[in-house]
């Protein structure tokens, strides 16, 4: 089955190793996902996506011993670098949620300071499904100090607090489970509105089972469909792209599918 997936390999762009996104680009977005995995376009990330990653890493900071206010710092510095990069309407307000969320995340987390001990960041984790390598990044690798458990939180910030682990979350902890054999974890930080603060909460996937045969089943999904085809003509004459779909809005990715589709 492996050798489905090296048809496409070209200079850096290769569909090997598989990632998370990238199975779940397939699953649920799959004209995207051949735009980029297949035909090789770039597209530039959110203001929603950088506000994410910036959070992450100013609570690395502070569960690192760096004081809040110094992370919050170096924090904003590294969202305006990378936001430099994209255009986004939403880079000023995503901008003012960054100390708000980091504040809210360095509370909670001291919560749990006495008996938690953070062993690693963006820990890699390597696994094979269906015979097909894996890689994925962790956020937070902890040790219970009392139990010595390992257990990893991966951290989201969103607009609105879920009340259950959507598909795509949890096929994605079923994975790291896969690949950590350890306790995994959900921690989402709301963005504050005029009115209210930012919020917390945590889930967890109880069954692990249904998700992880979801992947499965998206990796079978992968391999059938790339052996249907040979070439990028073929890619483009099998897949339909659907106009209407909200992954249009963004206009480096429907000027992509213009060229590749012509419409």
């Amino acid at each position: 089955m492996i050798e489905h997936f090296k048809k496409f390999d070209e200079g850096d762009n290769s569909l090997l190793p598989l990632s998370f996104s990238h199975l779940n680009e397939f699953a649920f977005y799959r004209e995207r996902w051949a735009l980029r995995r297949i035909f090789g376009y770039q597209f530039p990330t959110s203001a929603s996506a950088e506000r994410g990653s910036a959070v992450e890493s100013g609570l690395n900071m502070v569960l690192n011993g760096i004081s809040v206010e110094e992370a919050s710092k170096k924090m904003i510095d590294e969202y305006n670098e990378n936001c430099s990069r994209i255009t986004d309407p939403k880079i000023d307000d995503e901008r003012e949620n960054l100390v708000p969320l980091l504040e809210l995340g360095a509370r909670t987390f001291q919560n749990y300071a006495f008996r938690w001990e953070l062993l690693d960041y963006q820990k890699k984790v390597q696994l094979d499904i269906e015979g097909i390598p894996f890689i994925g990044y962790t956020d937070f690798h902890f040790e219970d100090k009392n139990t010595k458990e390992d257990f990893y939180i991966d951290l989201k910030t969103s607009k609105n607090l879920p009340k259950e682990v959507s598909i795509s979350h949890a096929m994605q902890q079923a994975v790291y489970f896969k690949g950590t054999n350890a306790r995994q974890s959900l921690w989402y930080l709301k963005t504050p509105t005029k009115t209210k603060g930012a919020e917390f909460t945590n889930l967890s996937v109880e069954d692990y089972q249904t998700p992880m045969s979801i992947c499965i089943h998206a990796v079978k999904a992968m391999a059938n469909f790339l052996k249907m085809v040979d070439n990028k003509e073929d890619v483009r004459d099998i897949l339909i792209p659907n106009p209407d779909n909200w992954i249009w809005k963004e206009e480096t990715v429907l000027n992509a599918r213009k060229e590749v589709w012509g419409y």
